[in-house]
């Protein structure tokens, strides 16, 4: 009820509509109108009302939900529908909750603020209230589960889209990083549920940082944000579609098993790892090797000196040599 009444408010651009009209529009008692516009004001909307002409939306908020990213959207499942919060501690967490209880393929969770979020590895993410999109999909992908890696790619290639879109030149940072400026704005959460053959559920948690203006001081030479790369503020709910119209295609042809899928080609050409001497973390210890390609399921080749070949599935990695 309360995106109808926004909806129809909006398209006045301004202008008053009498409350009898959206009783009529809406089949409701003018009660119900009255209770959803208090509601709305509750959330943010700057409403105004007056007892001759009617209401009259003044203001919209900087919010994450339905009714402001839903109209934006062009995609067929992504986001139908989008559960918003104002406050939680994961978004993933969240996520994880509502695809055990059986909510379709597609739902959207966003929070304005996670108290919680996490990176790899259990890191925290840092978070500021309206400054960031911190949302996470619940996908049922009918695959086998030895190709849940490629999710994270599709995220990275996803987001990577919709940066360049701004103008923006990104690279991706495998296997779950988003950089620009070479400091990381965004961070990609998978996390999957399966048996031996099947997948029950995939939650990719994806946050970007925004419009958030500094970083503390112990992150504030690895972090960056759109604002600090564009130098103003930018419009969060046009940023969040811009993800999620990506998102879906590159997904699509992930369940059609295309040879040569569009996120493999852009994840192996924004890589800042391709061709780079890297290190990482293995049950050996630290090795090193160079980073050659990125494999048609989502893990980075290595090449060692001996010239023999590895892939990794996840992991800590940084360029450079081993000292």
């Amino acid at each position: 009820m309360k995106k109808h009444i926004i909806n129809i408010l909006k398209q006045t651009q301004g202008t008053y509509v009498s409350g009898q009209d959206l009783c009529e529009q809406l089949g409701v008692s003018r009660t119900a109108v009255w209770k959803h516009i208090n509601q709305l004001r509750e959330e943010g909307y700057t409403i105004d009302s007056s007892a001759r002409k009617g209401y009259r939306l003044i203001d919209v908020p900087d919010l994450l939900n339905e009714y402001e990213v839903e109209p934006l959207l062009t995609t067929e499942v992504l986001g139908h529908p989008i559960i918003h919060f104002r406050e939680v501690p994961s978004t993933n967490i969240e996520a994880r909750k509502y695809a055990r209880e059986g909510t379709a393929e597609g739902t959207v969770i966003v929070a304005e603020h996670q108290t919680a979020g996490r990176g790899r590895s259990g890191r925290s993410w840092f978070s500021s209230p309206e400054w960031a999109i911190q949302m996470s999909l619940i996908l049922r992908p009918k695959v086998s589960p030895a190709l849940a890696a490629s999710i994270t790619q599709i995220g990275a290639a996803a987001v990577a889209k919709a940066l360049e879109s701004l103008g923006l030149s990104p690279q991706i940072k495998w296997p779950n990083d988003v950089l620009l400026s070479e400091k990381k704005v965004c961070g990609i959460l998978t996390e999957m549920s399966c048996e031996l053959d099947h997948i029950n559920h995939i939650v990719i948690g994806i946050g970007i940082n925004v419009n958030t203006p500094h970083f503390p001081d112990d992150v504030a030479s690895v972090a960056t944000s759109v604002r600090i790369e564009k130098g103003e503020t930018w419009n969060r709910k046009k940023l969040m579609a811009a993800v999620l119209n990506s998102f879906e295609p590159l997904y699509k042809e992930f369940l059609e098993g295309k040879e040569h899928p569009e996120y493999l080609r852009i994840c192996r050409a924004l890589s800042n790892l391709i061709g780079q001497h890297i290190t990482y973390e293995t049950t050996k210890g630290r090795l090193s090797a160079k980073a050659i390609d990125i494999d048609n399921i989502g893990r980075l080749i290595v090449q060692h000196s001996d010239g023999s070949t590895e892939t990794l599935l996840s992991g800590e990695v940084h360029i450079g040599t081993q000292e």
